[in-house]
């Protein structure tokens, strides 16, 4: 299993320092070389260097949506509204938009920070320029003849989708991923078929009322699995999404209506053929 830890570090709060030797006190002498390890900073002072991930930045932005699944959509929407360099103040406005149903602990500046550090998003001056590392340059002025440097004020900062962001989300496919998962999991296409009819209805579909109409079946007895499992994977799909207090369709699960329906219909021939078939002789 891959180690997702450093794009979720992002979300702690740095000022919560670590004392890599503190728990050791008792072993200080005997254990100092191995606590001290890959340690680049002076002990007790010093924050550790942080490590630097020198993957490729598609691998890296795939493994982020891999590790953070239940914000795709979000970091997603993100990537397609920074295609052009979006202030700071509008960036939060969009992820607090794309969050507005799906209540998230990471703050529309954490996401963007995951992203950069991951290669997808990357910071620019109203022009669109790099922006500059570091403090801006004082700049020297004159009041009354007297001549001095004062701080210099940092350009607005604005956020826009890299190469590779831009890669990654045009590559994403929700109806290829729902079709995969359509055949993967064809013997219970009829589950399927029911949440997304049930999402359909005008108001979508309650929690409540799903798990009534599927919980029951037969199907999901052994192995014994319910609504919930279903919904996960029809969200991740994007085939059906979490809207004002209800499970709702989207225009993805519009077109998985139309393809289940064929697979249901397929398998309710091939049952029936089955059914029809003479018996072999000596049955």
């Amino acid at each position: 299993m891959k180690d997702h830890s450093s794009f979720l570090d992002l979300a702690l709060d740095d000022s919560v320092g670590f004392d890599p030797l503190g728990a050791f006190d008792d072993e200080v002498e005997e254990d100092a070389e191995a606590v001290t390890e890959g340690y680049l900073g002076t002990p007790h002072t010093d924050e550790p260097a942080p490590k630097v991930d020198t993957r490729p930045a598609a691998e890296r932005i795939a493994d982020l949506f891999q590790s953070m699944a239940p914000r795709r959509k979000t970091l997603m929407g993100m990537l397609t509204f920074c295609a052009t360099p979006q202030t700071a103040d509008a960036l939060d406005a969009e992820v607090n938009r794309l969050q507005a149903d799906n209540f998230s602990v990471y703050t529309p500046a954490s996401l963007a920070n995951l992203l950069e550090r991951a290669g997808g998003l990357t910071r620019v001056t109203a022009d669109g320029e790099p922006y500059p590392e570091g403090d801006p340059e004082p700049v020297l002025v004159e009041v009354d003849g007297v001549s001095y440097y004062e701080a210099a004020e940092a350009p607005a900062v604005h956020w826009v989708a890299t190469a590779e962001g831009m890669a990654h989300a045009e590559a994403d496919a929700p109806l290829a991923r729902l079709t995969d998962l359509l055949n993967e999991d064809a013997r219970y296409a009829t589950i399927y078929e029911r949440i997304l009819n049930l999402t359909a209805q005008e108001g979508g579909a309650t929690i409540p009322t799903i798990n009534d109409a599927v919980d029951n079946d037969e199907l999901l007895k052994s192995p014994r699995l319910y609504a919930p499992h279903f919904v996960d994977k029809l969200e991740r799909c994007d085939a059906v999404e979490w809207r004002d207090k209800s499970w709702r369709i989207t225009a993805v699960g519009q077109e998985g209506q139309r393809l289940v329906a064929d697979l249901v219909a397929a398998q309710a021939a091939e049952a029936k053929a089955a059914g029809d078939a003479p018996a072999a002789d000596g049955q």
